[in-house]
């Protein structure tokens, strides 16, 4: 069976932004959908550590598998990726660079993103990014794009994929889902 786990963005949940859209088209296509509420992503210091464990205790991720992640949900989605193998992985408004200038993600970045071991793992990667974000640019995204051999995908005008930028349907991941 196909399944699909949506990761939240930072002081996010399963009910923001483009996510309930998302589930509802994959579940037409024969997925099975898990969008969780993720422990400390609404607190000001977000920890991985208890968000990995949180996913293995709820979720089993598998060569069928494919993770969404947006915003600080897509380096979780890579740090899983370092972990385990699974279909596809779409990276909606992340970035894979140490993120030293924002304090408050420190628990994300222990260690830098091993690229090579997330290539090996994960056989289709998509990186989505707008030329508006606010947070991190295009051109970065492009970059890890390259870094990881994904596609990278830009979408004009969206933000940071947020419900405040306008975005509640992301209609550009449906043709790769």
């Amino acid at each position: 069976m196909r399944k699909a786990l949506i990761l939240e963005g930072w002081f996010n949940n399963p009910d923001d932004n483009w996510y309930p859209w998302l589930k509802k088209e994959l579940e037409k296509k024969g997925y099975k959908v898990y969008i969780p509420e993720l422990p400390t992503m609404d607190t000001k210091l977000p920890d991985m550590q208890k968000q990995i464990k949180f996913v293995e205790k709820n979720f089993r991720i598998d060569e069928s598998t494919v993770i969404i992640g947006h915003s600080l949900g897509a380096i979780l989605a890579l740090r899983l990726a370092e972990r385990y193998k699974y279909q596809k992985m779409f990276l909606v408004a992340g970035w894979d660079f140490d993120d030293l200038t924002e304090p408050r993600h420190r628990l994300f970045w222990k260690n830098k993103i091993n690229h090579s071991k997330i290539k090996k793992n994960v056989k289709e990667i998509y990186c989505v990014s707008s030329d508006n974000d606010p947070y991190t640019t295009a051109v970065v995204t492009e970059q890890m794009s390259k870094r990881l051999k994904g596609k990278f995908i830009l979408i004009k005008d969206s933000g940071h994929f947020t419900k405040k930028d306008g975005v509640v349907k992301i209609p550009q991941l449906l043709k790769y889902a």
